[in-house]
């Protein structure tokens, strides 16, 4: 009869974890296709395309925070500080932690790249009004992509995940689960009319190592502002620094084209920044399983 009665209680929490992982994720789908719908026909409307992004920021933020509240607590009766998510007073630190790994790792590509002669930096660019269009896009890409984001995989879908399976595993299904979100809600969009950019298999392998890279981090320090931040620092460094669009603080040129950024986004920033971080994620759980070692 106990032993019924544990593997009951196995299975019970088993499901309960699953539907945990399953509505987190699909709240977020359900935040970024909403958000997309109403940002399309406010741009039908008239609407300028910073309001048109503004919108869909502020709703995604809007719909997912507050809803993977209520299903932490309602589910696993844990709170956002269990998923990694301190108080302002321990997440400065982390936070700017997270933006210099950005930040070293960067300029050590831009650096090892430009002493290699694969691109040749021919300009630097500043001025008050880039300033200010960089801040303004890094607030929308705070609410749109960071801040719900990683409170959405790499907290409460990776928090479930690591309750109903291993931490390898947990660290492997993350990852995908990211990259399934956008290629869900590209179909739905597709189903709705709404033009989408298209989904190349590039842009699924850079998501999947992006994915990998912020939740290391997220284990490494405990704390999802690490990951926020390298997320926010990110994007800021491959619009405004790396890719070479019309508004940009760096020009140079390229022996390949398209070597700078491979180089610098894909190899320093995600090749090398996994790399560097293994070592702690393996010591954190040697530490670990020596501790419950020891317990036993």
């Amino acid at each position: 009869m106990q032993l019924h009665h544990t593997q009951s209680g196995k299975q019970n929490n088993h499901l309960k974890w699953s539907v945990t992982i399953l509505l987190s994720w699909g709240t977020f789908v359900f935040a970024l296709f909403f958000a997309t719908l109403i940002g399309t026909m406010a741009r039908q409307s008239g609407a300028s395309k910073l309001l048109q992004q503004g919108i869909q920021a502020g709703l995604v933020t809007l719909i997912t925070v507050p809803l993977l509240y209520i299903l932490l607590k309602r589910f696993s009766s844990s709170s956002f500080y269990s998923i990694g998510l301190s108080g302002w007073r321990e997440a400065i630190p982390k936070a700017i932690m997270g933006a210099m790994y950005v930040i070293v790792l960067s300029g050590s590509g831009f650096a090892i790249a430009h002493l290699l002669g694969w691109i040749k930096i021919t300009q630097f660019h500043f001025s008050g009004q880039l300033v200010t269009v960089l801040l303004l896009n890094m607030m929308i890409a705070f609410f749109y992509e960071a801040f719900p984001e990683e409170l959405t995989f790499r907290g409460a879908v990776y928090y479930a995940l690591n309750r109903r399976f291993n931490c390898f595993i947990a660290l492997l299904l993350q990852p995908i689960l990211f990259v399934l979100a956008p290629l869900t809600v590209s179909g739905l969009q597709y189903i709705a009319g709404i033009e989408s950019p298209a989904i190349t298999l590039d842009y699924i392998v850079l998501l999947l190592f992006f994915g990998f890279i912020l939740q290391l981090l997220r284990i490494v320090t405990k704390s999802l502002w690490t990951s926020i931040a390298f997320h926010l620092a990110f994007l800021g460094n491959s619009r405004f620094f790396v890719l070479q669009g019309d508004q940009r603080f760096i020009t140079y040129e390229e022996i390949i084209p398209g070597i700078g950024a491979l180089f610098v986004i894909f190899f320093m920033l995600l090749i090398v920044g996994t790399l560097l971080l293994i070592p702690a994620i393996v010591a954190r759980w040697q530490r670990r399983n020596k501790r419950n070692g020891q317990d036993d």
